[in-house]
C-alpha cells in the first residue's frame, strides 16, 4: 500500500512534467481591413477585446423613465433565460473537461462465495471445490498530456464556454435594442392617434359644411362625395394606426416575457432625441459580442487543430491497483493479504488510411472557416454603424425641412384663423388649412420615430457602448 501511495503522488508530478508541449498553431488575430474613422469622425486605436467590460444602462441617454422601467423588466425574456442556460451547460462542460487533466481514483470491493467445476482444466486433486474471495481495492488511473491533447480540449471548453457568455451578452443586447425601438415607435403611433383623432374631427367638420354649403346651392353635391372620402380615409388610418399601437404593445409584452392579453403601456407624452455620439472604430471592435463571439471561435477551431495532430503520436496512460484479498473477513485488512500492481502503456496507430490526415485537414479548414465568418462580423460591424450614421445625418435633415414645414402649416392656420375672425376668410379655408397642419404634423411624427429607431440601432451596432452626446 505504501508503493501505491508514492505512486498515486507521483503521477501529477509527471503528468506537469510531461504537458509542456502543444501542438496547436501559435494563435493570433486576423488582420481584417479597418477604416481610419467613421465619416468624418476621428481616428481609431488598437483594439483589445473588452466586451466583458460594464456597457451600463445605455437607454437612459434619452431620458425616458417608462422605457428606463420596461428595460429593467428583460430578466423575465423567456429567450434570455434559455440563454442563460445554455452558459450554465458550457460552464459545467468545461468543469467536467478540466477534471480529465487530473488522475481518476476509484474504490471497490466485494465478497463473494465461488464454487469451481472439477471438470475444469487444470484441476488438480486437493484444491478446494467452493471458497470465499472477499476484495478490497483501489485503483488510480491517469494520463499524461504529453502532447497537449488534453490541455488544447480544455481550451476548446473554455472558448466555447466563452463564445456561450458573449452570445448571452449579444442577444441582452439585441433585446434591449428591440425594446427600445419598439418603445418609441410604439410613442410615435399613440402620437398618430391624437393626432389623427383630430384630423378625423376637422374631416367631419368639413363634410357638414360641405353638405350645408350644398343645401344653400353654394356647391355641386360632387363636393360632398369628395369630402366624405377624405373623410373615410382619415378613419382608416386611424385604425391603422390603432392596429399598429396593438401590435407592439403586444411585442413589448413578449419582450419582457408577459401574456399580451390585458397588457396596456402608455409611453411619456415628452419628445426624446436621438443620440448621435460616437466611439472610435477600436472601441467597437472592444465591445461588441458578436465580434468576441466570432474570434473565441477562431481560438476554439485553433486548439481543435492541435487535437487533431496530436492522434499522430503515442497516447501513454500510468495505472497503480493496490488493496486487500481474502478468504476470511478475519484476516482481510492485514499484511499478508495485501495485493498491487502498477503499470504503463502505450498507444499508438501506425495505419488508418488517411483518416488522420483527412481529419487534421478537417481541422484546419474549419479554422479557415472562422476566421472568414470573424472578418464578416467585422466588416458588417461597420457597415451597421455607416448605415446608422448616415441614416441620422439623413433624417435629421429631413427633420428639420418637416419641422419647416410643420411650422409654415401653423403660421398659415393662424393666418387664416385670423382672416376668418376678421371677417376676410370663410371657414372652409380655416378647416383646409388645419388639415394641413395635422398632416405636416403627422409626417413630423413618423420622420421622428424613424430618428430614434436609427440612434437605437446605432448604440446597438457600437456594442451597447456610447461616447459624449453631440
Amino acid at each position: 500500500m505504501k508503493r501505491l501511495q508514492l505512486v498515486a503522488r507521483a503521477i501529477p508530478l509527471i503528468g506537469l512534467f510531461c504537458a509542456a508541449c502543444s501542438l496547436a498553431p501559435p494563435y493570433h488575430r486576423p488582420e481584417v481591413p479597418s477604416p481610419d474613422h467613421f465619416s468624418d469622425h476621428n481616428p481609431f486605436t488598437r483594439a483589445q477585446p473588452a466586451d466583458t467590460l460594464a456597457r451600463g444602462n445605455w437607454w437612459k441617454i434619452y431620458g425616458d423613465k417608462t422605457l428606463d422601467g420596461l428595460e429593467q423588466q428583460l430578466n423575465g425574456n423567456q429567450d434570455v433565460k434559455a440563454a442563460l442556460s445554455r452558459l450554465r451547460q458550457a460552464q459545467s462542460a468545461l468543469q467536467a473537461q478540466r477534471a480529465t487533466l487530473f488522475p481518476t481514483l476509484t474504490v471497490g470491493a466485494s465478497s463473494q462465495e465461488i464454487g469451481l467445476s472439477t471438470n475444469r482444466p487444470l484441476y488438480f486433486k486437493g484444491f478446494p471445490k467452493q471458497y470465499r474471495d472477499n476484495l478490497l481495492t483501489a485503483d488510480v488511473a491517469y494520463e499524461p498530456d504529453v502532447f497537449g491533447r488534453l490541455a488544447n480540449e480544455v481550451e476548446i471548453s473554455r472558448q466555447q464556454m466563452e463564445v456561450s457568455r458573449s452570445d448571452l451578452a449579444a442577444l441582452q443586447l439585441s433585446i434591449q435594442a428591440e425594446l427600445a425601438v419598439d418603445y418609441f415607435a410604439l410613442q410615435a403611433q399613440q402620437r398618430q392617434q391624437k393626432i389623427l383623432a383630430d384630423l378625423v374631427d376637422n374631416e367631419d367638420q368639413y363634410l357638414q359644411m360641405s353638405k350645408a354649403m350644398y343645401e344653400g346651392g353654394a356647391v355641386p353635391e360632387a363636393n360632398i362625395a369628395e369630402a366624405d372620402v377624405v373623410l373615410q380615409n382619415a378613419r382608416s388610418q386611424q385604425q391603422e394606426a390603432e392596429l399598429q399601437a396593438q401590435t407592439l404593445t403586444h411585442a413589448i409584452a413578449l419582450l419582457l416575457g408577459k401574456p399580451a392579453t390585458g397588457f396596456v403601456l402608455r409611453t411619456e407624452s415628452g419628445e426624446p432625441q436621438p443620440w448621435s455620439g460616437t466611439l472610435l472604430p477600436s472601441s467597437l471592435l472592444e465591445r461588441r459580442p458578436d465580434i468576441a463571439s466570432a474570434e473565441r471561435q477562431m481560438q476554439a477551431a485553433n486548439a481543435a487543430v492541435g487535437v487533431a495532430k496530436t492522434a499522430y503520436f503515442p497516447q501513454f496512460s500510468l495505472n497503480a491497483q493496490g488493496g486487500y484479498e481474502s478468504s476470511q473477513f478475519a484476516n482481510w485488512i492485514s499484511a499478508p493479504s495485501e495485493l498491487w500492481a502498477l503499470g504503463a502503456s502505450a498507444l499508438v496507430t501506425v495505419f488508418d488510411a488517411g483518416q488522420r490526415a483527412a481529419l487534421t485537414e478537417q481541422a484546419r479548414q474549419h479554422y479557415e472557416e472562422t476566421v472568414a465568418n470573424y472578418r464578416q462580423t467585422v466588416l458588417n460591424a461597420y457597415r451597421e454603424v455607416e448605415d446608422n450614421l448616415s441614416a441620422i445625418n439623413q433624417l435629421n435633415m429631413e427633420h428639420q425641412a418637416q419641422l419647416q414645414a410643420f411650422q409654415a402649416a401653423s403660421i398659415a392656420a393662424k393666418q387664416a384663423n385670423f382672416n376668418y375672425q376678421g371677417g376676410g376668410g370663410s371657414y372652409l379655408g380655416v378647416v383646409l388649412v388645419q388639415t394641413q397642419v395635422l398632416q405636416a404634423e403627422q409626417q413630423l411624427t413618423a420622420v421622428q420615430s424613424r430618428r430614434m429607431a436609427a440612434s437605437v440601432l446605432l448604440v446597438k451596432a457600437l456594442g451597447g457602448g456610447y461616447g459624449n452626446t453631440q
